[in-house]
């Protein structure tokens, strides 16, 4: 189990990318924590925004590994 999860999310992946992506999900948690309890537009389209550009990122580094099973969500 430990090597499955090692090779699925660490092995096969591209670092640039995997880090950039980790920083925007810290980001856009500390964003949302900071804004949960209020009705904020500006802060709900730049968590859409981020959550956009991780999905992105997730296809690109699927088309540069060249992965057979593209998927569209973070696992």
């Amino acid at each position: 189990m430990r090597s499955f999860l090692r090779k699925e999310f660490w092995d096969d992946r591209n670092k640039p990318i995997l880090f950039l992506q980790w920083v925007l999900v810290i980001f856009a948690t500390i964003l949302y924590f900071q804004t949960y309890d209020s009705i904020d537009y500006f802060h709900s389209g730049i968590l859409r925004l981020i959550a956009g550009i991780i999905t992105l990122l997730i296809r690109i580094e699927n088309y540069i590994v060249k992965k057979e099973n593209i998927y569209f969500g973070l696992f």
